[in-house]
């Protein structure tokens, strides 16, 4: 089926691809593709969001995505693995998705070259288990695959186009800061086969180029939970558990204070009674051992989590990663707000100019203490720390809901924790109700906690004629003028809204991954395939499954509000601002440009 409408919505033509019919199991038939690359953390969700829209896995002989059609998909349970088997079909065209990392998603996408959708030095495996906790992840991550040995005509890599890379950081905010270092890739056997061999060498700096490919677009993909793993030698006190399982969030509940004691290295053994900085509810600050949230379970007399040293092994992504930028950019709002006094080095650390950052050697760097750090434990892409901490005891870390048990594949996944958000700390819910329950008191990563941060009336969407920049939802910031009576006590003017939001129920640690765009296409096939997808992707009616796969990931779509800012911008022809085809005679964002993107 295909698509030549080019105006966007409420046509007659996008409509036709709402039909539901039956999913069949593989599809070997589809000739167009759409090439995605960049973060790691959206990888799992956009396989089965292409999948579904295809309606078709891919892959064979032990390189298969893993996934399946099946009436038993239940978003709200979740069902990991399973694909709701009423999906849309679109034969001809397939997507494939490299999880590179966001650092390099954007190299690939400035340059405009497939081949910077490469990590380095990697030799793949002839066959990938999908089951293995032997085999690390390759650099395209092999999980989900990033070619289909089903379907020859996407068997090969690199792809030979870019069409939207994906990062979980924002773009540069200026055009002349959009430059990127390209590298050369020497493949040492065919590149196009595999298993392959390639490295990397010498670099040249390459610049967004306007006059080709338009201005750059980044839009929002969806509303993330990066969930905190853990994996532990004792149990909790505020461990919750439900039918003997713990449930989502439920392995440990910790404060901002205590993540800030963590990551920062103020606190480096489990079984610390080290004195930590925390605010009240006014806003005062109050000290407290490390422990002081170990309640629950019918015991309300916090003690050490044990008594028996465990070194704390913090997880963390060595690569460049837009997890780690959500997660500094929390650590950089929160904080130096705790440490008012500034013993524990809160500004210094988190506060310096180098975060929020997707290199997580910048806050080491800020730490500046090896004796600390020399313990900690880098990986690669979010499958590196997931199984970091799920093969390290007493360790944490920081990944997207989907890596982390209910949400995840993975058989060995770890579980999460639960984290305190600032309407507990400003209604004066500081420790874990200390009675048995069957969910956490603090709140755990899950779609709808996430959809409740991203409801903040501070967060608003930007104006029709906004540039890429005012997409950035990490930089929308308070006020100057936000009363500190909304907060606690704390002015928060000029700080980022997303860490300190205090809904009611809301997760702390949210963000977004953004799709890094192009805005003119020039090749009207090509083009028209990626804008009829995403216009499929953002309308989000009932017959459109894929917020129901965000769900089961433990993601959740875009609010109302910025959908129909997407919708009614980007997605719109004849606005001024919607990504357009140079072939189509649109003066939209094909406005001086000479053959936009992928000719």
């Amino acid at each position: 089926m295909k698509l030549q409408s080019t105006k966007l919505l409420g046509t007659a033509s996008v409509l036709a691809l709402l039909a539901s019919s039956a999913a069949t199991p593989a599809n070997a038939a589809a000739s167009n593709g759409l090439y995605f690359g960049g973060s790691t953390l959206a990888s799992e969700a956009f396989r089965q969001i292409f999948d579904c829209y295809t309606g078709a896995t891919v892959g064979a002989s032990g390189w298969t995505d893993g996934f399946t059609f099946s009436s038993s998909f239940n978003a709200n349970t979740p069902t990991p693995g399973l694909l709701p088997n009423t999906c849309t079909i679109v034969t001809s065209v397939q997507g494939m998705y490299a999880g590179v990392g966001s650092g390099n998603g954007l190299r690939g996408y400035i340059s405009n070259k497939p081949s910077q959708w490469y990590g380095g030095t990697v030799t793949p495996p002839a066959t990938f288990s999908l089951t293995s906790t032997s085999q690390q992840p390759l650099f395209p991550s092999a999980q989900p695959p990033y070619v289909d040995t089903l379907n020859t005509t996407f068997g090969s890599y690199p792809y030979p186009r870019v069409d939207v890379g994906l990062g979980d950081s924002p773009l540069p905010a200026t055009l002349a800061a959009m430059t990127t270092s390209s590298i050369t890739f020497t493949p040492t056997t065919n590149w196009n086969s595999l298993p392959a061999t390639v490295t990397a060498s010498g670099s040249t700096n390459v610049s967004y180029n306007t006059s080709s490919w338009g201005q750059p677009l980044q839009l929002p993909a969806f509303e993330v939970p990066v969930a905190i793993p853990v994996n532990l030698s004792f149990t909790p006190n505020s461990q919750v558990k439900s039918g003997g399982n713990i449930v989502a969030g439920g392995a440990i509940q910790l404060s901002g204070a205590q993540l800030c004691a963590i990551f920062s290295g103020l606190v480096t053994d489990w079984s610390s009674s080290t004195s930590i900085p925390t605010l009240d509810s006014t806003g005062t600050l109050v000290s407290q051992p490390f422990y002081y949230t170990n309640v629950g379970n019918g015991i309300g007399t916090a003690a050490q989590y044990t008594t028996t040293s465990a070194p704390i092994k913090v997880v963390y992504r060595s690569d460049g990663s837009g997890t780690s930028f959500i997660l500094t950019n929390y650590l950089k709002a929160v904080c130096p707000l705790i440490d008012k006094n500034g013993t524990a080095k809160y500004a210094t650390i988190f506060g310096a100019t180098n975060l929020p950052s997707t290199s997580f050697s910048n806050l080491i760097a800020n730490i500046n203490n090896t004796t600390i750090t020399n313990n900690w434990v880098g990986a690669t892409g979010s499958g590196g720390v997931q199984s970091g901490v799920a093969n390290t005891s007493n360790s944490i870390g920081y990944v997207s809901g989907d890596f982390v048990k209910p949400f995840a594949i993975a058989s060995n996944a770890p579980n999460s924790a639960s984290v305190q958000n600032e309407y507990q700390r400003i209604h004066g819910t500081y420790i874990p109700a200390t009675t048995t329950t069957t969910s956490p008191t603090f709140i755990a990563p899950t779609p709808a906690a996430v959809n409740t941060a991203w409801g903040d009336a501070a967060l608003t969407p930007p104006s029709t004629t906004s540039t890429w920049a005012a997409y950035n939802v990490y930089g929308i910031n308070y006020p100057a003028t936000e009363p500190s009576t909304n907060h606690g006590g704390l002015s928060v003017g000029g700080l980022s809204v997303l860490p300190l939001t205090n809904g009611n129920g809301a997760y702390p640690l949210s963000g977004t991954t953004f799709l890094y765009l192009y805005s003119c296409y020039g090749n009207n096939t090509n083009g028209q395939n990626l804008i009829n997808f995403l216009n499929w992707f953002y309308q989000n009616p009932t017959a459109n499954q894929a917020p129901a796969i965000l769900r089961n990931n433990s993601f959740s779509a875009l609010t109302s509000a910025w959908q129909t800012r997407i919708k009614n911008g980007v997605l719109t022809a004849g606005s001024g601002v919607a990504i357009a085809l140079a072939s189509g005679g649109s003066k939209d964002g094909c406005t001086g440009v000479t053959g936009g993107a992928n000719p």
